[in-house]
C-alpha cells in the first residue's frame, strides 16, 4: 500500500510539472508585464552558512536592444545590490533570463505561472575551489510586486 501511495504522488507531480510546462511555453506572455518587478528568494549555500542564501531581483524594464530583449535591474542580498542586464530569451520553453554577475558568476532562470523564477547559479572556478560538488547553486525568487 506503501508503494503505491509514492507512485500516486511520483505521477500526480509528473502531471503538474507537465501542465505548467505547457501553460507556460503555449501561452503568449508579456515579457515586460511578467518581469518587471521585485523578485525575492533564496540561493543555495552549501559551503558557507554564515551567508545569507536571501536574494531579491528588481526588474525595472525590459526593453528591445538590437532586435534581443534586455532586461536593466539590480539583483544581491538585502544588505545591497549590484546593476545587471539581462538577456532575456523567449520562445519554446517560455521565457528564459541570463547574465553574469560581477564576480563571473553565470544566472540561468525560466518564468514559471509569471510569479516564479528558477534555475541556476554557476560558481566561477576561484568561488568553487574551497568547495566540494557542483559549482551549480539553485535558485528559486518569487515575485512580490
Amino acid at each position: 500500500m506503501r508503494l503505491r501511495r509514492r507512485t500516486g504522488a511520483a505521477r500526480w507531480l509528473a502531471i503538474v510539472m507537465l501542465l505548467s510546462a505547457v501553460g507556460v511555453s503555449g501561452a503568449q506572455v508579456d515579457p515586460a508585464k511578467a518581469l518587471v518587478g521585485r523578485w525575492e528568494g533564496e540561493q543555495e549555500y552549501l559551503l558557507v552558512s554564515s551567508d545569507n542564501p536571501k536574494r531579491i531581483l528588481v526588474i525595472e524594464s525590459v526593453n528591445q536592444v538590437d532586435g534581443k530583449l534586455v532586461a536593466n535591474g539590480r539583483y544581491g542580498t538585502p544588505a545591497g545590490q549590484v546593476r545587471v542586464k539581462i538577456a532575456v530569451e523567449t520562445g519554446g520553453r517560455g521565457v528564459d533570463l541570463s547574465w553574469t554577475g560581477p564576480t563571473g558568476n553565470q544566472f540561468q532562470l525560466n518564468l514559471l505561472q509569471d510569479k516564479h523564477l528558477v534555475g541556476k547559479v554557476t560558481l566561477t572556478t576561484e568561488q568553487s575551489k574551497s568547495g566540494t560538488g557542483s559549482r551549480d547553486r539553485t535558485l528559486k525568487l518569487e515575485k512580490v510586486n
